[in-house]
């Protein structure tokens, strides 16, 4: 019966290991775990980045249309302004030449006749020489007259010509709306284009549209913040830490990353969760949310100007923790200025050289 027994478990080992070697050695037969989540795949990637790459398109075009009527509007009070101008000149200009008109009449009706019976009516010197001088008094006000009418006239012919000059500006800062419009629209299309063609290539393309939807939120506040980047108080900083080499009159100031935040952002309240890191990298500019997740990023190298400025050099832009591709950054800078003022400083010391390091931006002087 044991015997029976052993017997009965060699047999089901030895057809058990069978099976494992029949399993793994077929060549038709694979196993493959699925994956809890898929990853990210070039297509995804692709589809992504151009679409994020639309989005910024289309809110630097609708900038541009917002800046492009701004313009238009302040040339329309330009041109009205200049229009109440021309009227008021004219008036004026009316008025001068009924002066004139009636000092003609009176003046060379009859020739010099008319001053000279003045003159010829006296019956004293002294009648004569003050008559005389009355009538040289008249003539020199309507001499002023005339060169004031002279001056209205070429006031007048500059208000025309600028005018002209605004009607032309209208004309091209409109027709550059039209166009720009119509690129904003082909931007809209094509961005429809690629999420259908999403749909067609994944599974769930739902996440492309949330995040096409949630950086559509967040651009505005991004772009305020590159319009107001270099608007803050850069010039009222002073370095966390000094040193100075009173011998070779240079020195080296370090400013930290926490201090930065609190001194430059802390005075606005559409930058309150906004901050800054400093690494070897870069400064990056952040923004988190309400729940205090960072919804982007801005990674930035600084350099020197020849008019002794500082200068951001985007290099790198995240969103969501999607490192968006050139084009988004390219897009989204267009038009701005990222140069800033930098503080004074004593001694008559100038910036030499500035650079990064891990929580602190360093700038080192000389005289």
């Amino acid at each position: 019966m044991a015997a029976n027994k052993n017997k009965f478990f060699l047999t089901s080992f030895i057809l058990l290991f069978y099976l494992i070697f029949i399993l793994f050695s077929c060549p038709f037969i694979s196993f493959s775990f699925p994956s809890s989540m898929p990853l990210q795949g070039p297509n995804e990637q692709e589809l992504l980045e151009e679409i994020l790459s639309l989005d910024s398109k289309i809110h630097a075009l609708k900038e541009k249309i917002n800046f492009l009527n701004h313009q238009k509007e302040e040339l329309n009070k330009a041109l009205l302004r200049n229009k109440r101008e021309i009227k008021n000149l004219d008036n004026a200009l009316k008025e001068k030449r009924r002066k004139l008109s009636s000092f003609i009449i009176f003046a060379y009706k009859g020739g010099f006749g008319t001053f000279l019976a003045v003159l010829a009516g006296s019956e004293t010197l002294g009648e004569f020489l003050r008559r005389l001088d009355n009538i040289i008094f008249i003539t020199e006000y309507y001499n002023s007259v005339i060169d004031e009418m002279k001056t209205l006239i070429v006031i007048k012919k500059q208000e025309e010509a600028k005018i002209m000059e605004n009607q032309k500006r209208i004309a091209k800062l409109e027709e550059e709306a039209k166009n720009t419009l119509l690129e904003l629209e082909n931007a809209k299309i094509k961005k429809e284009y690629e999420l259908a063609r999403a749909k067609k290539f994944l599974k769930d393309p739902k996440f492309l549209e949330e995040l096409s939807k949630n950086w559509q939120v967040i651009l505005p506040s991004l772009d305020y913040l590159l319009k107001n980047l270099t608007a803050l108080p850069w010039t009222s900083i002073s370095p966390d830490r000094l040193q100075v080499n009173y011998f070779t009159l240079t020195a080296k100031g370090e400013f930290f990353e926490k201090s930065l935040t609190e001194k430059l952002l802390s005075g606005r309240e559409e930058l309150k969760n906004v901050f800054f890191t400093i690494t070897k990298e870069g400064i990056t500019v952040s923004e988190k949310d309400k729940n205090g997740n960072i919804v982007y990023s801005i990674t930035c190298t600084m350099e020197l100007t020849n008019d002794g400025k500082i200068k951001f050099n985007p290099v790198k832009l995240e969103f969501n923790g999607v490192t968006l591709p050139p084009e988004v950054i390219k897009d989204l800078l267009t038009g701005y200025d990222l140069s800033f003022t930098p503080p004074p400083l004593p001694y008559e010391l100038k910036i030499s050289s500035i650079e990064t390091d891990e929580e602190k931006l360093i700038m080192y002087f000389k005289k």
